[in-house]
């Protein structure tokens, strides 16, 4: 039988016992899964371990657990940075939820000047990270990056030396082509709004001199557009 998998913040001790006070957490083990001491389950804090836990008690307020195993956890390929442009609240937390399953490192949220939407709902979209982490297996959590104007786009990506990809349909490189060689480098990748880039934005990527890509003439919808430039960077 598969274990659950749970996410917690704090450090979890190397052995030993530790206690887990995190009401959403405690009220789900008691009232929907209706755990109890002697249950086991996975739980990570994001420094790269899967570890076993048993219950050795439950209360409304707290929860204690002993460290039964440690394993070290499944981590991504490479390091990913999304740079995806504002779009539309659903599209935006499917391609959370979906860029965390395929293992990107970190997601900066961009305001382009196609881009419909115009903040972040903070609260619910680190849940929709933590929660796709918990199911598909990884033990980290991606980062989620305040947003940044698409003018600032370069300032933004001077926290990671590795090259930074535009996804257009006006590319001349093949997205397949420019990731078909196998290497662990950070990458960083950036895919447009609803309507795409303006011809300005494709431009100042022109001007730096830096690649954009295409998946082909046909033109993708902005998530999944999103969700192919992850799949070309991260499976191999």
């Amino acid at each position: 039988m598969r274990l659950h998998r749970f996410f917690v913040e704090e450090k979890i001790p190397q052995a030993g016992e530790f206690s887990v006070v995190n009401e959403t957490l405690l009220s789900q083990w008691r009232n929907v899964l209706r755990m109890g001491e002697g249950s086991r389950v996975i739980m990570f804090d994001g420094m790269g371990d899967e570890i076993l836990c048993e219950l050795r008690a439950l209360t409304k307020k707290e929860a204690t657990l002993a460290v039964i195993e440690r394993t070290s956890g499944l981590a991504p390929l490479r390091e990913v940075t999304l740079y995806l442009a504002l779009v539309k609240k659903d599209n935006f937390e499917m391609v959370l939820e979906k860029a965390t399953e395929l293992g990107v490192t970190r997601i900066v949220p961009v305001q382009a000047s196609r881009s419909e939407k115009k903040g972040v709902n903070y609260e619910r979209a680190r849940k929709i990270l933590r929660e796709a982490s918990e199911q598909s297996g990884r033990v980290t959590v991606p980062v989620l990056g305040e947003v940044i104007p698409f003018s600032k786009i370069l300032e933004g990506f001077a926290v990671s030396p590795a090259p930074l990809v535009m996804f257009d349909p006006r590319g001349e490189i093949s997205a397949r082509a420019y990731f078909a060689t196998p290497t662990p480098d950070p990458v960083g990748v950036l895919v447009g709004p609803e309507g795409g880039f303006t011809e300005d934005e494709v431009g100042f990527f022109h001007t730096h001199r830096m690649p954009i890509v295409t998946t082909g003439t046909q033109i993708l919808r902005a998530e999944t557009a999103a969700i192919v430039a992850l799949a070309l960077a991260l499976v191999k």
